[in-house]
C-alpha cells in the first residue's frame, strides 16, 4: 500500500475506496480522544497533496473549538425539521420524541465516520445520523456549519451568486447563513431561507424586494413587534395555559412586554415562494415543538404573529 509522511498530516497511506490519503485521527470536543475517525484527504492516487488542502486542515485545527459551540444546535435544528421523515421510516426511542428530545439526546445518535477535505479545500465531517442507513455531510468550511442529506456535499450541491443575497446554496430553498444582532447577541449566526421547491427555479424578484423591504423597515420591526406579540400572548393564554406547564407563572394581565419578548428566540428568516408573506421562524417557550412565527404579509397592514404553517405553508 502506497505511504506518504507529509509535512503536516504525518503519515498517511493511499485509500483506493475512499479515494484519497488516509489515516486514523481523534475527534476531540465532545467525544473525547478516544473517538476516532478516518481523516480523508482527496486525491488520486498518483496526486500530490496541496497547499489548499494543508491550510484547510490547520484551519480546521483551529476552529474545532468554535465547532463544538456550534454543531450541535445546527445537528439539534436538522432533526427538527426531519423529524417526520425520521419518525416515518424507524419507530423512535421516546428519548427522539419530539416532545422530549433535548440537544444532548440527540447528539447521542450522531456518529462522524471521516473527516473530508476535498481537492478544493471544502471540509466537513461524513457521519451517521439516527441510524447507519442515514448519512448526512456536516460542512464546516464555509463559516456557519450546515448539513446535508447524504454524501455527495462535496459535489455539486447547487449554488447561486445572487446581486441581493450574495452566495446562495440549495438545500430545501435557498439558504444562506446571516450575522444578526436580533436575539440581543451580537454576531449570531441566523439562517435565511428564499423558499424553492427545486434548485432549478431561480430565486425570484419577490424575494429580493421583500427582504431588501424587511432590511429597510427593521428598526421599525423591532420597535413594534414585542406590542403584537404582547397582545398575542394575552388573547391567545386560554389555549397557551393548556399546552404549557409553566402558563401559571406567565399569567397574561401579568405579562409585560420584556418578560414576553424574553419567551422567545428568532432563528430562522424565511421568504416565501408566493411572495406575499416574509419573516421570522422563532423558537417559543410555550410551544417548543411547533413555535412561532413573526412575520409581513402583503395582503394585510402591520405584523401577523401565528403558527410556523402561516408562514411558511
Amino acid at each position: 500500500m502506497k505511504q506518504i509522511n507529509d509535512p503536516v498530516f504525518g503519515e498517511l497511506e493511499y485509500d483506493g475506496v475512499k479515494k484519497g490519503w488516509t489515516k486514523r485521527i481523534p475527534l476531540g470536543i465532545w467525544f473525547g480522544d478516544d473517538y476516532q475517525l478516518d481523516l480523508v484527504v482527496e486525491c488520486d492516487k498518483n496526486e500530490l497533496i496541496t497547499d489548499k488542502q494543508r491550510d484547510a486542515y490547520k484551519n480546521y485545527l483551529e476552529k474545532l473549538p468554535d465547532f463544538s459551540r456550534e454543531v450541535y444546535k445546527v445537528i439539534f435544528s436538522y432533526y427538527k425539521d426531519h423529524y417526520e421523515e425520521f419518525s416515518r421510516r424507524w419507530n423512535l426511542p421516546d428519548d427522539l420524541k419530539i416532545e422530549f428530545a433535548n440537544y444532548k439526546e440527540v447528539l447521542s445518535y450522531y456518529n462522524p465516520l471521516q473527516l473530508f477535505i476535498d481537492s478544493n479545500g471544502n471540509y466537513g465531517w461524513l457521519s451517521n445520523f439516527i441510524s447507519s442507513q442515514y448519512l448526512i455531510s456536516v460542512v464546516l468550511s464555509d463559516g456557519k456549519p450546515r448539513i446535508f442529506k447524504g454524501w455527495s456535499v462535496f459535489k455539486n450541491f447547487g449554488i447561486v451568486d445572487d446581486d441581493v443575497f450574495g452566495e446562495m446554496f440549495f438545500d430545501n430553498g435557498w439558504r444562506k447563513w446571516i450575522k444578526t444582532d436580533i436575539n440581543g447577541t451580537d454576531g449570531e449566526w441566523l439562517l435565511l431561507v428564499a423558499d424553492a421547491m427545486f434548485s432549478g427555479n431561480e430565486i425570484r424578484s419577490e424575494h429580493k424586494e421583500n427582504y431588501q423591504k424587511y432590511l429597510q423597515n427593521e428598526k421599525t420591526f423591532l420597535a413594534e413587534y414585542p406590542k403584537v406579540l404582547l397582545d398575542y400572548y394575552q388573547d391567545s393564554y386560554e389555549v397557551i395555559s393548556e399546552i404549557w406547564d409553566l402558563a401559571d407563572m406567565y399569567k397574561a394581565e401579568e405579562m409585560d412586554i420584556e418578560t414576553v419578548k424574553s419567551l422567545i428566540q428568532f432563528n430562522k428568516f424565511f421568504l416565501h415562494m408566493n411572495g406575499t408573506r416574509y419573516g421570522w421562524v422563532c423558537e417559543c417557550a410555550w410551544d417548543t415543538v411547533y413555535g412561532l412565527a413573526i412575520y409581513y404579509d402583503n395582503t394585510k397592514e402591520g405584523i401577523c404573529i401565528g403558527s410556523i404553517d402561516s408562514l411558511v405553508i
